[in-house]
C-alpha cells in the first residue's frame, strides 16, 4: 500500500541548479595541484585547479573578487591545502560536496536578528500577543503591547516566518538571513471572519471514531498511548464525506500537542488534512513551533536518547548526511529503482509497474545538486531510490511488486519524484514535500516523530 505523507511549505522562491554532480571517489585531501601565484586572483587559482583536477568550482562573484592579489609559492600540494593558503586570513570558506568545492562566506555574526512588528491590516494598529515564529523549529516569541519582536537565529539561511493569532489569517514568508539582520516594520494581517455556513450547532454521532481516525494519520499510531497527545481537541473541525470515503480536518487556531516521547510540547497550525483509507493516502499541511517540556535530569536524559533513537535513519538525518558525504558511514545506501509500466495493467490492474532493484549503490553526486540560492539543495533522479538505513535491522516492510528475497531486513524506503526536483535546506527540511512520494519507513512518519529543524544529535551537541 502506497502511503503519501506531505507535510506542505508553501514554497514561493524559485531555485535554479547550477550544475549536475558527477564523478566519483577523489577527495581534496589528497587530490593534488601544482600552483604558483604572484600578485594574481583567485579566480585565475581557481581556473588553474580545475584544470588540473577532475573538481568544479562554486562561488558567488561578489565573495571572491575582493581577493584579486594573491602570492603563493609555486609547489604541489593536496587541494585542502592549496584553498587553506590561498583562504587564510579571509571571510571564505571552502568544503567538498562530492566532485563539487563550495566556496562561501564565513558568517560574520555569531547571531542574526529578524524583528518586527504585527499590524491590523483593516485599522493600521499593533496586535499584541501574535505568535511569531520559524516554521519547525524551537525558535519562536509573541509580539509586545506594540506589536513589536525580535527572533533570533544562530546562523544564516533559509527559513519560513510566520505570523499567527486566532482571529486572523495567518501571514508566511520565506527568508533569506544572509549577510545582514531582517526588519519587518510593517506586517500587516487581515480579520478572519467566520460565515454561519462554518458554525455548527448538532452534534457529530461519529466524532469519536473520526477522532480516532485523525490521530492515527496525523500522530501516528508508533509511541505509547496517551505519550503525544492533543491537548485542545475541541477546536478541530472533522468532516467524513461519505460519498469519496475521505476524512478532513482543519482547526481555527493552534493545535497543542504534548509529547512525552520526545519532550517537546508542539504548537501545531494544521491548514488541511485529508485521509483516505481506501486508497490508503494521508496528507497534512501546516506549521510547527517546538518547546522543550520541562523535566528533571532523568526525563532530559530519556528525551535525548529519544530524539537520537528517532533523528538515526530519518529523512532529515539522510539529507545531511548526504550533504556532508557520509551516506555509508551514518548507515546509508541507496539503489535505482526503475519503474516500468506494466503492460498488461488494464487486464492486471493489480500490478501498475514492472520493478527492477539495482545492485550496486549509488554516491551522492547521482542525485544532490547545488542551487544557486545558499543553504539550499536539490535532490533529483531519472529513476526512483531506494533508500535502506543499514543500523536499522528486522523491519518488515517491503515493496510488494520486488521479491522478498532480493529486499534486506534494513529499514528502507522508495522516493518516487513527482517534480524534477525536490529542494531541501541545510537543515535537512524538504522545502516542497508535496513533489515527492515516500513508500515505506518514512512514510510511517507523523507529527508524534517531528524534531525540530535546529535539533542536533548528540554526538553534536
Amino acid at each position: 500500500m502506497r502511503i503519501s505523507l506531505a507535510v506542505t511549505v508553501l514554497l514561493i522562491v524559485a531555485f535554479q541548479l547550477l550544475f549536475p554532480m558527477t564523478g566519483k571517489g577523489q577527495n581534496i585531501t589528497t587530490e593534488k595541484v601544482t600552483l604558483g601565484l604572484k600578485d594574481e586572483s583567485l579566480e585565475i587559482a581557481i581556473k588553474r585547479m580545475e584544470q588540473q583536477s577532475p573538481f568544479r568550482f562554486y562561488y558567488r562573484n561578489e565573495d571572491i573578487r575582493p581577493l584579486a592579489h594573491l602570492n603563493l609559492t609555486l609547489g604541489t600540494r593536496t587541494i585542502e591545502q592549496t584553498l587553506g593558503a590561498l583562504l587564510q586570513n579571509s571571510s571564505l570558506s571552502f568544503r567538498q560536496i562530492d566532485h563539487n568545492i563550495l566556496l562561501e562566506r564565513k558568517d560574520q555574526q555569531s547571531s542574526y536578528e529578524i524583528r518586527g512588528r504585527v499590524l491590523d491590516s483593516t485599522d493600521k494598529k499593533p496586535i499584541a500577543n501574535v505568535s511569531v515564529f520559524l516554521n519547525n523549529s524551537s525558535i519562536g516569541t509573541v509580539t509586545d503591547n506594540s506589536g513589536s519582536f525580535s527572533l533570533k537565529v544562530e546562523r544564516s539561511g533559509r527559513y519560513e516566518l510566520v505570523v499567527s493569532i486566532m482571529g486572523y489569517t495567518p501571514f508566511q514568508k520565506i527568508l533569506f538571513v544572509d549577510r545582514d539582520n531582517l526588519a519587518f516594520p510593517g506586517i500587516e494581517i487581515a480579520p478572519k471572519f467566520i460565515t454561519l455556513s462554518e458554525v455548527k450547532v448538532k452534534p457529530d454521532p461519529a466524532r469519536d471514531k473520526n477522532y480516532k481516525w485523525f490521530t492515527e494519520e496525523f500522530l501516528g499510531n508508533w509511541s505509547l498511548p496517551g505519550k503525544c497527545v492533543i491537548l485542545n481537541p475541541e477546536i478541530l473541525d472533522l468532516n467524513y464525506d461519505k460519498r469519496t470515503g475521505t476524512l478532513t480536518a482543519s482547526a481555527p487556531d493552534f493545535l497543542e500537542i504534548e509529547n512525552q516521547v520526545l519532550g517537546y510540547k508542539i504548537k501545531y497550525l494544521l491548514t488541511r488534512f485529508s485521509s483516505n483509507k481506501k486508497s490508503g493516502k494521508a496528507n497534512f499541511k501546516g506549521s510547527a513551533l517546538f518547546e522543550t517540556l520541562k523535566g528533571d535530569q532523568g526525563w532530559q536524559q530519556i528525551w535525548k536518547k529519544n530524539r537520537m533513537k528517532t533523528y538515526n535513519g530519518s529523512v532529515m538525518h539522510f539529507l545531511r548526511s548526504a550533504l556532508e558525504n557520509q551516506l555509508e558511514a551514518e548507515g546509508f545506501k541507496v539503489l535505482r529503482l526503475k519503474r516500468i509500466a506494466n503492460p498488461e495493467y488494464h487486464t492486471n490492474p493489480d500490478i501498475k509497474y514492472i520493478e527492477v532493484l539495482g545492485k550496486t549503490p549509488l554516491p551522492a553526486n547521482e542525485f544532490v545538486h547545488l542551487t544557486d540560492k545558499r543553504d539550499v539543495y536539490a535532490l533529483s533522479f531519472k529513476d526512483c531510490l531506494y533508500v535502506m538505513y543499514t543500523k536499522l535491522h528486522n523491519y518488515k516492510g517491503n515493496l510488494a511488486t520486488i521479491p522478498a528475497s532480493e529486499q534486506p531486513n534494513f529499514a528502507k524506503t522508495a522516493l518516487t519524484f513527482v517534480s524534477p526536483y525536490i529542494f531541501f535546506d541545510h537543515n535537512g527540511i524538504i522545502l516542497n514535500p508535496e513533489s515527492i512520494v515516500f513508500e515505506g519507513y518514512w512514510a510511517e512518519s507523523r507529527v508524534a516523530e517531528l524534531l525540530p529543524f535546529d535539533y542536533e544529535p548528540e554526538n553534536n551537541q
